[in-house]
């Protein structure tokens, strides 16, 4: 579709070149310009004393709440694809704010060459059209879109005139006047095609977000719910929260999507609110009970720590004070996550130094000398990982000398309680024991200490002090159930795992829980109305001053009754109508220059879910729980236990090299949970294939499928090479041909015959040598019988065929993977690039987020990171290493400090090094599925 408004302005919204002629000259060139637009001739504008070799054609309407203006240069020669320099507002010297800008250019599509009549013979416009037609099959879209102008769209409040600067990256093309007219059908039309290229811009923006995309979320709902506009589609299909809400991984993993998801229900202003209907909580599934595998487990050797431990708790053990040093240190020199190993995410969060602040862990040189001394044993136990919003999580110690272990906790807490007059250092009581609580009043500071003989527990849950009594008395730890006893027989202490983590059937059966899950729901809502009023009370403060710029102690002013007025927010639609009225009476509240939830606390320090009490629901929560808990049941009658063990060794004395070994186990297992996969493996074989020597990547599987037939032992493998760009895989022809590029085979053993069942004999090809065949598409396949090979380079068969062979190996496995050192390869610049790449993706999409903020928010554009990590409760980081820094060119944009320019460099530089690529040096795993049990083996070798 393609947009078109009226382009003969009056007199008072024509484009104003002429502030420096006389009066009588500027009155006739403005006769001149009405009569020329009037009857739709173009017109040439002079700058001053420099002809402008483009149209521009503009326009302002007035309108409530909003105005909208827009400003086209036509381009003189449409191009194909999309013009990459969008247009801004550089200056605004009018008392108008300039909202919401957006650049849109305007593409036409062009007829595709099989839709256009056939050309006449001759001249060779037949040949021109075939290669038009290859184009076209090939998937080369941009020969279907022309730009054939560029616009800016920007709204706007009051009648004065606009006076402002239009510029692009490259170009400044001079200050222009525009005076709003009254015109209210062209006012609807400019909206709605505002509105669509706005929609447009910030979904581009969310795709490539590597953050959370509350402002433009935010942004998007209620400029919608303020202009009467209707949401875009894919805006509402993404709030769908049923299905992120119930994997199981998403959860464990704390959220991240399911927050995004439900923040753009609040923002939509979706019901979640009081009902005067209260209904008692739902009953937790009917957990099938864990099938009884171990007849004697007399033998299992259990460590004490273990019997302090909740069932329903997950468990990670350090084994030493030595090895809880090793982990952190890993940790630290990665900004406190582990993920960076790989590569860096656009936010920054620091979750192990905010779990040490609030349970107030400060590493000093002195504990890292007596820890060893004073602790036997160490483990971090909790009822879930919510590490972003706040998890129930403590640190549990076997002392060797509890006096002095506890003296030494408590002299630190005593320090940081000095420190800070609105922390609290008190004794209360818990289960009818004395326990030491820490504590800041917006929950950033939040730490009990508790102590039963020989050990020692510091948490950031009231719920955990009760239960790490309770368990003493009852007996019913995690060294008493079944489950764990097995996984202590899987994975003895023996084996001195230098971390050992067991994530407990309890503690996965609490998290889908209906308090766990309904409070999950309440307080991710919760979450989402923080930040909306953050984000509201700058725009208000923004139509209250008609200022374009808010500074930091303004945003935060507590003083101002009008800015923190959340009825002012909800009359203005800055927030929904109903925000605010929760069913659990919670709400926003200010504490200093913070502000919390009310039953909460702060952002990214809530009280931990088993801290809150949840006893009436909503009839809409009660539903959707049900939904939530019949699936599980459909799938998991019951949950398998996981057993994670990890060792370190040293490989090379005379080196800083290190091989990780990880044992890991679900047991029981029952294949039917876990789809069409798990049910494809073969029995466990200790037949390995060998590869040829120059294989830097291989992989091999034991499957048994119908297609197959009989268990037949899959493999792969790829020399050291140089792949082809995965980018360029669009189209068919396109993906085939990179495919092709790929020096590589795929085979089977000892059972080929698959291919030789394809229809019409496709598999069997045209014999051109001793059991070599070619097959349609270029691809050669040698067959003796047993082994069946194919590959698209005949060279890489000759060479790698005298090296495969079926061999015995020491261990059994369905599924192995070899990936070899990538030190010197060319398949590690590949890797580099790749992940260059998305690295340079998100370092643009972060500098954009920046750009973003100043252009739709009342804030300078320097103060735009502080403002950003108020909104994300998280620093955002370039994810190339650099620095986030104002352009030297443009001082309304962003760039990075390693970028050398306005944008990445799309060839990775020289000293680029992914931070994967700087450990990495071979890895080895293999899968084995047994009748009950699940494992994994992977040996990493690492810097």
């Amino acid at each position: 579709m393609i947009h078109t408004y009226a382009a003969k302005p009056t007199i008072e919204s024509d484009l104003s070149v002429t502030a420096n002629l006389p009066k009588t000259m500027k009155h006739n060139l403005r006769i001149l310009f009405l009569v020329l637009t009037l009857f739709g001739l173009p017109v040439k504008l002079l700058w001053g004393q420099r002809s402008l070799d483009q149209r521009v054609i503009g326009r302002a309407v007035s309108g409530e709440p909003y105005g909208i203006c827009v400003v086209e240069i036509p381009v003189p020669n449409p191009v194909s694809g999309r013009v990459e320099l969008p247009l801004a507002v550089r200056e605004n010297q009018g008392s108008n704010n300039i909202l919401f800008p957006i650049s849109h250019d305007l593409v036409i599509e062009v007829a595709p060459p099989s839709q256009r009549q056939l050309p006449q013979a001759g001249g060779g416009r037949l040949l021109e059209r075939v290669g038009e037609l290859f184009k076209e099959l090939s998937g080369d879209e941009s020969m279907r879109l022309q730009t054939v102008s560029r616009r800016l769209f920007f709204l706007f409040r009051g009648d004065e005139p606009l006076r402002i600067q239009i510029a692009d990256e490259r170009r400044d093309f001079g200050q222009i006047t525009l005076n709003p007219e009254i015109n209210h059908p062209l006012h609807t039309d400019l909206m709605n095609q505002w509105w669509e290229g706005y929609a447009l811009q910030m979904q581009s923006q969310i795709e490539s977000a590597d953050y959370p995309t509350l402002v433009e979320s935010y942004l998007l709902a209620t400029l919608a719910r303020q202009n009467q506009l209707q949401l875009p589609s894919w805006f509402i299909e993404a709030t769908s929260v049923e299905e992120d809400l119930v994997d199981p991984l998403k959860l464990i993993g704390g959220v991240e999507e399911v927050s995004d998801t439900i923040f753009k229900l609040a923002a939509r202003g979706v019901d979640n609110h009081s009902s005067v209907r209260r209904m008692k909580l739902p009953d937790s599934p009917k957990w099938k009970p864990a099938q009884d595998s171990i007849r004697d487990d007399s033998d299992v050797s259990i460590e004490p720590l273990a019997y302090r431990v909740p069932s329903e708790c997950f468990y990670i053990r350090y084994g030493s004070f030595s090895n809880y040093l090793w982990f952190k240190d890993l940790s630290e020199a990665n900004g406190g996550d582990l993920s960076k190993l790989v590569t860096l995410r656009g936010v920054e969060r620091n979750v192990s130094g905010r779990v040490e602040k609030q349970l107030a862990f400060r590493m000093t040189q002195l504990s890292r000398i007596l820890g060893g001394t004073l602790v036997k044993d160490q483990a971090l136990i909790g009822r879930d990982l919510y590490l972003n919003d706040g998890a129930a999580l403590g640190v549990l110690f076997h002392a060797t000398n509890t006096t002095v272990l506890r003296a030494s906790i408590q002299a630190e807490r005593r320090k940081i309680a000095s420190e800070d007059d609105e922390v609290t250092l008190e004794d209360i009581e818990i289960d009818g024991q004395s326990v030491s609580l820490l504590s800041h009043p917006d929950g950033e500071v939040r730490s009990f200490l508790a102590v039963d003989g020989d050990y020692m527990l510091v948490t950031n849950s009231r719920h955990l002090i009760k239960r790490f009594y309770e368990v003493t008395r009852t007996g019913e730890t995690l060294a008493s159930t079944q489950a764990f006893r097995q996984a202590r027989r899987y994975m003895p202490l023996a084996r001195e795992d230098t971390v050992f983590a067991y994530f407990s059937p309890e503690m996965f059966q609490g998290l889908i829980s209906p308090k766990y899950m309904i409070e999950l729901r309440r307080r991710l809502f919760a979450k989402a109305d923080l930040v909306m009023v953050q984000l509201s009370r700058l725009l208000l403060k923004q139509e209250q001053s008609g200022e374009t710029e808010v500074s930091n102690d303004a945003r935060l002013d507590a003083d101002s009754e009008s800015f923190l007025s959340i009825d002012e927010l909800i009359k203005q639609r800055f927030l929904p109508a109903r925000f605010g009225d929760r069913f659990d009476r919670s709400g926003v509240f200010q504490v200093g220059n913070r502000l919390v939830d009310t039953l909460r606390g702060a952002r990214g320090t809530f009280i931990p879910i088993c801290d809150v009490d949840v006893q009436d629901v909503t009839p809409e929560e009660a539903e959707w729980y049900e939904k939530i808990a019949t699936g599980y049941l459909s799938r998991f009658a019951n949950f398998d236990p996981v057993m994670v063990g990890v060792q370190r060794k040293s490989l090379d004395e005379a080196s800083d090299q290190q091989q990780i070994v990880i044992h890991a186990e679900i047991a029981p297992w029952d294949p039917g949970k876990y789809g069409e996969l798990a049910n494809q493996l073969g029995p466990p074989t200790r037949t390995v294939m060998r590869f040829a020597p120059d294989d830097i990547v291989s992989v091999q599987g034991h499957v048994a499928s119908d297609w197959l037939g009989p268990p037949t032992h899959l493999f792969a493998a790829i020399k050291d090479t140089n792949p082809p760009d995965p980018s360029r895989f669009s189209g068919v022809l396109r993906t085939y041909f990179s495919i092709k590029q790929i020096p590589g085979y795929l085979g089977a053993w000892p059972q080929p015959g698959a291919l030789d069942r394809l229809p019409l004999g496709l598999g069997r090809g045209r014999p051109i040598g001793p059991g070599m065949t070619k097959l349609v598409g270029g691809l050669y396949r040698y067959n003796d019988g047993q082994f069946s090979v194919v590959s698209f380079h005949p060279d890489v068969l000759q060479e790698s065929l005298p090296h495969l062979a079926a061999m015995d190996s020491e261990t059994t496995a369905q599924a192995r993977l070899r990936i070899g050192d990538l030190g010197g390869s060319q398949l590690r610049d590949w890797v580099n690039e790749q992940l260059y790449q998305r690295a340079s993706e998100s370092s643009l999409s972060g500098a954009r987020y920046y750009d973003l903020l100043s252009r739709n928010l009342p804030i300078k554009a320097e103060d735009a990171p502080e403002v950003a990590r108020m909104i994300l409760d998280a620093k955002l980081q370039c994810t190339l290493g650099g620095e986030y820094q104002i352009s030297p060119e443009d001082s309304s944009t962003w760039v990075s400090s390693v970028w050398g320019g306005e944008r990445p460099p799309e060839d990775v530089p020289n000293n680029y090094q992914a931070p994967f690529l700087r450990w990495f040096h071979g890895v080895n795993a293999r899968v084995t599925q047994l009748d009950q049990r699940l494992v994994v083996d992977l040996t990493l070798n690492l810097q």
